[in-house]
């Protein structure tokens, strides 16, 4: 066994590839392996700005032998009336390597045929890597490749080297213009000397010496050790986004920490500035004091270390100044206007050319809200601070601050609105409206807020589905697909009662002044409603839910919160051993029940056999333990963000369970027994009642006929 090392030296890359780059190597690696037959251990990648490289553990020496039967001419055609192999048979011997003598006889689907028996695999892994590895830089995925001086071989950024060993032996992989050999290169200036790597396993422990951190996640750990460590010097505390650790691990080899600061002065702007503008443009760390407040310090990760770290301090310090008073001057002009003034910019302002600008899209969406407040039947106190808040709705998207700083939508608008003396209710409102920004992000914590980000996303999701912008395939230009999902996540996690569908028509009633056809309308609300329960059973497919469960619990498109309690509660049911059986059941007594008349009530004085009246006294207890189920699903499944699972999981189920279950033996005896469709109409329409009980009180739990068989 042996350790192959693969690594593609190349210029800087991006740090989106950085990260994406480390899991494609290791599974492209894996499947060119299994092509072959290779067997191998452990895979490991490692990628820097620099370099792109796999390490294997445990590669076989050859490819496992193995025996391949070829088929070849029938019988009859392969032999003369002598038994002599024939011209047909000698060709065949010929082309698979084989004597004629060796060739053998065996009965086939459609008869006797002759068959060369093959000696396969023992390949040497030496000969077959030289081969994989070249396809393997050349297959490596990238959403953009280039390509450089004469090299045929594109690739994301210009290679500059190969490194390729098998245990000390160096592999003849030619390449990207390059011919492999034993030497890395270090820290591009902490290292200037190549590295000579006698053996696969040293590259880890050689690349540091040469300060190089191959490994990604010790790189994190080491930028966060030395960013909190230089943090530290000054009593202060390390303001942490795991994005931007991230990034900035993936921008550098070898990560050096210098502590730069900024005027106190800068303070007085909104924290959220602050941090945003040191994080997202100079991906320096903020900083925090003992008592919590933001520090006039930052932290800047280098990758170069200098002999004097004042002078680098300096140039991060003159850069963030820079940013920094732009921010005061936005800050201070914003400020010079009122938000209900900034909100008469939004007039100028597109939304999308068929659907009108922003104060067009805003106007409807305050119908909207207005609509759902009547549905969800807010307070009066909870109605005065949506008004509030949806005359300044958005209003920040016109703002200087906003227009340079597009990620503190929202964040602006409160700190405008608290700066003007707006209640801290509305500001809060103004904030939560519009979360989630992004996939994953906060959703509002407040209900108020809730409403104008639920009337927000309706709005543009139902206009663009009417004007046939609609996601097609994979492509979403207008990111409808997340629009939905954060619909999705909003309406489970405030757990309102209300359908999907009523959402929508409510949407709908804000559009019928526009210039949308009532045709077109009418299609979108339809198309809507399932696109956005799609999404919904997408993401509780995401906690776990069976596809056979989300199509029961769902079938009647009920509201979000209740169809992903439904399927919790089904997943619990359904792991009990007689559940599968009971819906087998439940279907055929379905199918009785299509015939029953819809005014006809259950007679147990009609009843005629004793399975009947079994199956009827069995009916209150099942309908007890539903009740119950649907209670504790309730109660044990707070609403939560769909498609992270509860909190807290189902429990106490065993007693409703059991009353549910027994409902089995009886129906399975009446099915089985009693004729249901006989002659006599009243006896006839009385066992179809009876049925039509049992199916409707296990309907309670969702479209149980999906489940037959489960």
């Amino acid at each position: 066994m042996a350790t192959l090392l693969f690594e593609i030296g190349t210029e800087e890359l991006p740090s989106w590839y950085v990260l994406a780059v480390k899991k494609d190597i290791a599974s492209l690696m894996a499947e060119k392996l299994a092509a072959v037959q290779l067997k191998h251990g452990e895979i490991s990648s490692y990628v820097t700005p620099r370099r792109v490289a796999v390490l294997v553990e445990d590669i076989a020496e050859k490819t496992p032998l193995r025996q391949e039967l070829r088929r070849g001419p029938a019988k009859a055609v392969a032999f003369d009336a002598g038994g002599a192999p024939s011209k047909a048979a000698l060709g065949f011997a010929r082309a698979n390597g084989v004597e004629a003598t060796d060739l053998i006889v065996q009965d086939a689907d459609k008869g006797s045929y002759v068959f060369a028996r093959k000696e396969l695999g023992g390949e040497e892994a030496a000969k077959l890597l030289p081969d994989l590895l070249a396809e393997l830089l050349s297959e490596l995925p990238a959403p953009r490749k280039m390509r450089w001086a004469d090299v045929d071989t594109p690739f994301v950024r210009p290679v500059s080297w190969l490194l390729a060993l098998l245990d000390e032996q160096v592999i003849d992989v030619v390449a990207a213009g390059q011919k492999a050999g034993r030497e890395s290169h270090g820290h591009r200036f902490l290292a200037t000397e190549n590295v000579n790597l006698g053996h696969a396993r040293d590259y880890l422990n050689s690349l540091e010496k040469a300060y190089v951190i191959a490994d990604v996640s010790a790189r994190e750990q080491l930028t966060l050790k030395v960013a909190q460590e230089t943090a530290k010097q000054q009593n202060l505390t390390l303001v942490n986004s795991g994005d931007l650790l991230t990034e900035v691990s993936h921008l550098l080899e070898y990560p050096v920490a210098v502590l730069g600061s900024f005027e106190r002065g800068y303070l007085d702007l909104p924290e959220e500035v602050l941090i945003t503008t040191m994080t997202h443009h100079q991906r320096f760390f903020p900083t925090r004091s003992a008592d919590g407040k933001l520090a006039p310090y930052f932290v800047a990760i280098s990758n170069n270390r200098v002999p004097d770290d004042a002078v680098l301090c300096r140039g991060y310090e003159q850069v963030l100044s820079g940013r920094l008073a732009d921010a005061r001057f936005f800050w201070d002009a914003d400020r010079s206007k009122t938000l209900a003034e900034h909100a008469k910019g939004l007039a100028g302002i597109g939304f999308q050319r068929q659907l009108g600008t922003m104060a067009q899209k805003l106007a409807r969406m305050a119908k909207t809200a207005r609509t759902l407040a009547d549905l969800l039947g807010l307070s009066q106190a909870e109605r005065e601070v949506l008004e509030q808040a949806t005359a300044v709705f958005r209003a920040d998207l016109s703002t200087q601050m906003v227009y340079e700083l597009p990620e503190l939508e929202g964040v602006m608008a409160r700190a405008y609105a608290l700066a003007e003396g707006y209640p801290a209710e509305v500001a809060q409102v103004l904030e939560h409206g519009v979360r989630p920004n992004k996939p994953a992000a906060p959703l509002p914590a407040v209900k108020v807020g809730a409403v104008l980000a639920v009337a927000d996303r309706l709005d543009k999701l139902l206009g663009f589905f009417a004007i046939g912008k609609k996601p097609s395939g994979s492509a979403d230009p207008f990111g409808l697909r997340r629009d939905a999902i954060a619909l999705a996540r909003i309406l489970n996690q405030q757990g309102w009662p209300l359908t999907v569908s009523e959402l929508v028509e409510a949407a709908a009633k804000s559009y019928q002044d526009s210039d949308l056809s009532p045709q077109s309308l009418e299609a979108a609300i339809s198309e809507l409603a399932q696109f956005s329960l799609d999404r919904v059973a997408g993401l509780l497919a995401e906690e776990g839910i069976r596809v056979e469960l989300l199509r029961a619990a769902m079938m009647d498109k009920p509201a979000v919160i209740t169809a992903s309690r439904r399927c919790h509660l089904l997943q619990a049911m359904s792991q009990e051993d007689e559940f599968g059986s009971l819906m087998m059941l439940y279907k055929r007594a379905a199918n009785l029940a299509k015939e029953a008349k819809a005014d006809i009530a259950v007679n147990p004085e009609l009843f005629a056999d004793e399975h009947e009246e079994s199956l009827y006294a069995k009916l209150p207890r099942a309908k007890a333990g539903i009740a119950e189920l649907m209670s504790l699903a309730e109660q044990n499944l707070a609403p939560w963000d769909l498609g992270q699972s509860p909190k807290q999981p189902l429990s106490g189920l065993e007693a409703g369970i059991a009353a549910v279950l027994e409902l089995k033996a009886p129906l399975d005896a009446f099915l089985d027994h009693v004729l249901v469709m006989v002659e006599d109409e009243t006896v006839r329409n009385n066992r179809l009642a009876l049925l039509t009980e049992v199916r409707d009180a296990l309907r309670a739990l969702g479209a149980l006929e999906e489940l037959e068989g489960l």
